[in-house]
């Protein structure tokens, strides 16, 4: 495996040096020849990576050989980039002065050191050559000699940005009544889900859970990793509470405290048990390991357990003994039928087809290959969606003997899924390795995945295509391949900033042992304080201890340990650690080459001053810490592109040297308050001409009479931007865009403008057509114009409070995919247009809410909406005629009428609801 990587870190490296070459990077550092001699020889060396895969399963030689060569490429990279910074600031010299400092000091101690470490790679490399012919490796001579630019490989989804819900298309409803059956009998309060790794445990139960959790008092899912942190779990537990504890000041306090580790475990586990005591709750334990002392877990947690409870206890688990310990209930989920494994795999390798089914040169061979799969879901979609696309029969043929192979090992299921990582396109490799980065069972956020892959080098830069949009095209092209899965429900239907995503448990041991056996990931497991843990940790470049219950002791054993270095380290993480309060400096004072520092979650309070010296620093996360001001330090980190300081209580103010950090393309404020200067911010942010998202919320101001801090006329020199909010509190402002202010930013693809002047205001300008790649727009408290259909781009569309009789013909946008319309007290009626027929051709979502005189929905036309899965309809009172033609809406999943007039009209068992069950079997009824 670890070949992958090397392929993808060789094939950059070579794209680096020509770029930096032509760019004359080299010539500052008097190093032309050097970095030439690097980009032939290692090019050369990727020529030979085929055979060294294909040898190092049974071959140590050959696999130390790679490891080998994954450090000298990436040694080689860490010298590029200290060069480009190097000349970044000999660039940024005046003209006279440039040629005395080509002959300063700094710059001959820094040529001296160059010169060194690339004489160092030279002769590895030279060794790497000899080798070659020791180990009788043999050549790809289809390899080609120049590295590809990898994107040209990249299949584009922008196109559809949305990534799919990725509902299994099997019926599973028979299984989901089985386990309703289940949890109505009173005599079995526990329940075990029981099956092997890959068989669709919890997609069994979110069909459950997501089903019925609406008609308990209290519903919580968690998710158990194999060294759980019964804290972490209570604290899950209570912020789940708190979101149904509705205007309930009290239990959200207790939960607070629960949430933020303010009580002992034992008190939280008593207010637990308070809340669930005599309310009907439904909780899940999803993917619980330990075979011994889990009834222990579930009276630690508080969960009441006594037969005659309301409480029903559903645990999803691979182990018999865990349901014995437990005394359970069980349900065993056993493999698919036969003809379910098959729609299952041809749903996914031949989803353009007519009915998912194969072409009829390829259906005997086709289901050869669906045969190997065990009849998991896991396997079998993993296995179909590799072969997607693929209409030649060889490349079946290799796929069926590369499953035979693997079904014969003893972890035949780990074996299948390594195939789909093998298939991979080599640019793709080792973003999916890099996944390992996240806890276990973690909700990954793909904007800060995203970023990560940024800020280790894994999304080239090119000129047509942002990498934050080649990042989204990676994501998607994993998820399309069932490599990762999207969680959450369509709140945020395409936006890559907001949009969760998560690893299969087996996925994840993938990628971890991806990045172990190639040296370029090591996490540290609880024990780690003990000395064993980190006796290897100087061989690896990324260290990642996130939630780990690690404390200040911990973490400087860690850093007085002999056999810890920072020298070869890209990634440091201690993301979640509550218990961390200072970082000691001897743990950065040596990371020359760290682009990743993830210190977000802790409780520090400040910065080591050896942090400015960390000159090839990309991304620093603060988010949730414990600073008073951005350390003076960050500004010496002129590598710096992302920044998130959300949530930082006790940060008052931005300081204005925050402007120097020209290459900072992210900024994130959200729940940081500035109180200091009444949440506004300086004038400097005017200088960040690289400033591509500037996240802020309701206490963050633009200011309109003191020229000190941040305006809206500032705002046109952030040419770059792409997502902004602006709160709009005096009509001057307003008044800025009316002038077309906005229009100058026509990169823009989120934009949230809120009216808070207390007063209506009038249509916006046409000009912000001008941001013709808008994505995301939220207006709230503006006139909705006409015009805003000709954002032809537009995918979510948010109108709050816009006070429209009328609305435009918002059914006419082409690829509209979210909509909410909320508070409204003037409109009985909604548009007619909404419902006609191939009206909102992409609509998934639709949201209405709080139209206080509103008399009549809509009547849909055959045709109306056909991709709808989601309808939600809240806080009509005065909604008397039951909405027309939901019928033939075959694609819903879910139908929510709440605190309307007709809620009792659409429950189950009526009419109506009746009929759509007819044409969807699968809906789920949430209303009343």
């Amino acid at each position: 495996m670890a070949s992958a990587l090397v392929d993808v870190v060789v094939e950059k490296i070579g794209g680096m040096i020509i770029e930096q070459i032509n760019k004359e990077v080299s010539l500052i550092c008097n190093f032309r020849n050097d970095f030439q001699w690097l980009s032939k020889k290692l090019t050369n060396v990727r020529g030979y990576l085929t055979d060294a895969d294909a040898q190092s399963a049974n071959n140590e030689s050959v696999k130390s050989w790679l490891l080998e060569v994954a450090d000298v490429a990436w040694d080689a990279e860490d010298i590029l980039d200290e060069c480009a910074v190097q000349s970044r600031g000999t660039n940024n010299e005046s003209p006279q002065s440039s040629c005395v400092c080509a002959f300063s000091y700094s710059q001959l101690v820094f040529r001296y050191k160059m010169a060194r470490r690339i004489k160092d790679v030279k002769d590895r490399i030279r060794s790497i050559m000899v080798d070659v012919a020791e180990l009788k490796l043999v050549k790809d001579v289809t390899h080609p000699e120049q590295p590809s630019t990898s994107t040209s490989q990249t299949v584009n989804f922008r196109g559809s940005s949305v990534i799919e819900r990725g509902s299994r298309p099997v019926a599973i409803e028979s299984k989901v009544e089985e386990v309703l059956s289940l949890l109505n009998n009173r005599a079995a309060p526990v329940i075990a889900v029981v099956g092997m790794g890959g068989v669709g445990k919890t997609f069994l139960m979110q069909n459950v859970f997501n089903r019925i959790k609406d008609k308990f008092e209290k519903s919580v899912w968690l998710s158990i990793s194999q060294a759980y942190s019964l804290r972490k779990l209570q604290a899950d537990m209570a912020w789940q509470i708190k979101l149904q504890a509705g205007e309930d000041l009290e239990i959200k306090s207790q939960a607070d405290m629960v949430i933020n580790g303010r009580i002992s475990e034992v008190h939280a586990a008593q207010w637990i048990l308070s809340c669930l005591t005599n309310r009907s709750s439904l909780i899940v334990l999803d993917d619980v390991w330990r075979a011994t002392g889990e009834d222990d877990l579930i009276s630690a947690l508080g969960l009441p357990t006594v037969e005659d409870s309301r409480c029903k206890i559903v645990v999803t688990t691979r182990s018999r003994h865990v349901s014995s310990n437990m005394n359970a209930r069980v349900y065993e989920v056993h493999p698919l039928s036969q003809q379910e494994s098959w729609e299952l795999f041809c749903a996914f390798a031949f989803p353009d087809s007519q009915k998912n089914q194969p072409p009829q040169q390829l259906e005997g061979i086709a289901r050869q290959v669906e045969g190997e799969c065990g009849r998991l879901p896991l396997a079998v979609k993993t296995v179909a969606a590799s072969l997607a696309g693929k209409r030649l029969s060889r490349d079946w043929e290799t796929k069926l003997g590369q499953l035979r192979a693997a079904s014969s090992t003893e972890d035949s299921i780990m074996q299948i899924l390594k195939l789909s990582y093998d298939s991979l396109p080599v640019y793709l490799k080792p973003c999916f390795a890099y996944l390992s980065f996240f806890p276990e069972d973690e909700e990954i956020n793909s904007r800060y995945l995203i970023n990560l892959w940024i800020a280790e080098g894994y999304i080239p830069q090119e000129e047509d295509q942002h990498q934050l949009d080649i990042g989204w095209n990676y994501l998607c092209h994993l998820h399309s391949l069932c490599l990762v899965e999207r969680v959450g429900d369509m709140d945020v239907m395409y936006d890559q900033g907001w949009g969760m995503f998560k690893l299969h448990d087996l996925l994840l041991d993938l990628a971890i042992s991806i990045g172990k056996e190639s040296q370029c990931a090591f996490s540290v497991d609880e024990s780690f304080r003990k000395g064993p843990a980190v006796q290897t940790s100087s061989s690896y470049r990324r260290i990642l201890m996130c939630k780990k219950s690690i404390v200040d002791g911990d973490v400087d054993v860690m850093a007085s340990n002999r056999a810890y270095s920072a020298s070869r380290l890209r990634t440091l993480s201690f993301s979640q650690n509550r218990g961390i309060q200072k970082i000691p400096a001897i743990l950065l004072s040596g990371a020359r080459v760290l682009r990743v520092l993830d210190l977000s979650g802790t409780q520090i309070s400040s910065l080591p001053a050896c942090v400015g010296n960390l000159k090839l620093l990309r991304l620093l996360n603060l988010r949730g810490t414990n600073i008073a001001e951005v350390p003076e330090c960050v500004k010496s980190n002129t590598s710096l592109r992302f920044l998130d300081i959300s949530i930082c209580e006790n940060l008052e103010q931005l300081p204005e040297w925050i402007g120097e950090l020209n290459f900072l393309e992210h900024l994130d404020l959200w729940g940081t308050a500035l109180k200091k200067f009444n949440g506004s911010m300086p004038k400097g942010l005017s200088k960040l001409v690289s400033l591509q998202v500037l996240i802020t919320d309701n206490d963050n101001k633009l200011s309109v009479q003191d020229d000190e801090f941040l305006s809206l006329e500032h705002l046109v020199n952030l040419v770059n931007l792409r997502e902004v909010r602006i709160g709009i509190r005096h009509e001057a402002e307003f008044k800025s865009i009316e002038d077309g202010i906005l229009s100058i930013l026509v990169k823009m693809r989120t934009l949230k403008l809120i009216n808070t002047t207390g007063v209506n205001l009038p249509p916006l300008s046409e000009k912000m057509l001008a941001m013709k790649d808008l994505e995301f727009l939220r207006l709230w408290g503006f006139a909705v114009p006409n015009w805003i259909c000709g954002f032809s781009n537009l995918m979510q569309l948010e109108l709050y409070d816009c006070h429209c009789v009328e609305y435009p013909a918002l059914e006419m946008m082409p690829n509209l995919i979210k909509l909410e319309i909320w508070e409204n007290d003037i409109c009985k009626a909604l548009p007619k247009g909404f419902g006609k027929s191939k009206g909102f051709p992409q609509l998934l979502f639709l949201e209405i809410r709080g139209f206080s005189v509103l008399e009549e929905f809509l009547e849909l036309e055959d045709g109306a909406m056909p991709n709808l899965e989601i309808l939600n309809v809240f806080l009509c009172p005065n909604l008397k005629k039951v909405p027309s033609g939901l019928e033939p809406l075959r694609s819903l999943k879910e139908c929510h009428f709440r605190k309307t007039g007709v809620d009792d009209m659409l429950k189950e068992g009526e009419e109506l609801w009746n009929k759509m069950k007819v044409n969807n079997s699968n809906v789920i009824n949430k209303t009343g």
